[in-house]
């Protein structure tokens, strides 16, 4: 005999195979409500998410993908449900992640591997015809950045990020936001060498949110290329006493001891 929430989930199938979404979505839920830890609720999410997007609520697609993942992470189906809904939403990175997601699960399955070829490349043809100065919105404009940065070309990232600075001057932005627009330039001005353009942006950042330890360990890291040993120790223990632990602060503090040893 079925157990109620196979019972339930057969309910919600019939209901989406009639398109009858609302319903599907009730059954769905019923039948998660039974387990929602399960192993067996991973499709109940998926197929509720599908449900979602029927209706064209991404966002709750989004997060039902979501648990389906933290439920059974190793299973292609949220990871693709999440990809699909974010591409509807026009945010093409997160779904290139979520489809890269899952093609980890599946590195065979064509479909996936199509999906992630197809979005590498719209993304690509976006950042090579997006002028920074077409950017409407801060988010926009760190939207480019990261995904330029993400493929090494830094000073193009950086003069993104600069335009999301620009648009968050009218305010409407966080301190916090605003900060990371700083420190992430600052990483770019990092990878070729600025070191004086590091310490100016990480400094802003900093004049923000104090204590930013992005900020913080790129100064700290510029300090160093600078052979400005005292500060970089300064800014390492900075980062330590707000953020302990990290491994490639306490080799950084290593190394600038030694250095002023020395």
């Amino acid at each position: 005999m079925a157990s109620q929430q196979d019972q339930f989930k057969a309910k919600g199938n019939d209901a989406f195979k009639a398109k009858n979404y609302k319903e599907a979505i009730d059954w769905y839920t019923k039948a998660i409500e039974v387990d929602p830890n399960c192993e067996a609720a991973a499709a109940l999410y998926s197929n509720r998410a599908a449900s979602w997007a029927g209706l064209n609520n991404q966002d709750q697609a989004i997060k039902d993908a979501n648990e389906c993942i933290r439920v059974k992470p190793g299973w292609l189906k949220g990871h693709y449900r999440k990809g699909a809904a974010y591409e509807v939403l026009g945010k093409l990175d997160e779904s290139l992640k979520a489809f890269e997601d899952a093609l980890r699960t599946e590195p065979n399955n064509e479909e996936v591997q199509d999906k992630v070829n197809s979005l590498r490349a719209r993304i690509k043809d976006r950042n090579e015809k997006t002028k920074p100065e077409s950017c409407k919105t801060p988010e926009d404009a760190k939207v480019i950045g990261n995904s330029l940065f993400s493929q090494g070309k830094y000073e193009a990232a950086a003069n993104f990020y600069g335009r999301a600075i620009e648009l968050s001057v009218t305010g409407g932005v966080s301190n916090e936001e605003r900060a990371s627009y700083f420190s992430n330039r600052a990483a770019c001005r990092q990878q070729v060498h600025d070191f004086k353009g590091v310490v100016a942006d990480a400094e802003r950042a900093l004049e923000l949110v104090p204590n930013h330890v992005k900020a913080l360990l790129r100064r700290a890291i510029a300090y160093e290329g600078m052979e400005k040993w005292q500060l970089a120790l300064d800014d390492y223990n900075a980062v330590n006493r707000v953020s302990p632990g990290m491994s490639n602060v306490s080799q950084g503090i290593l190394r600038c001891q030694r250095a002023i040893r020395n």
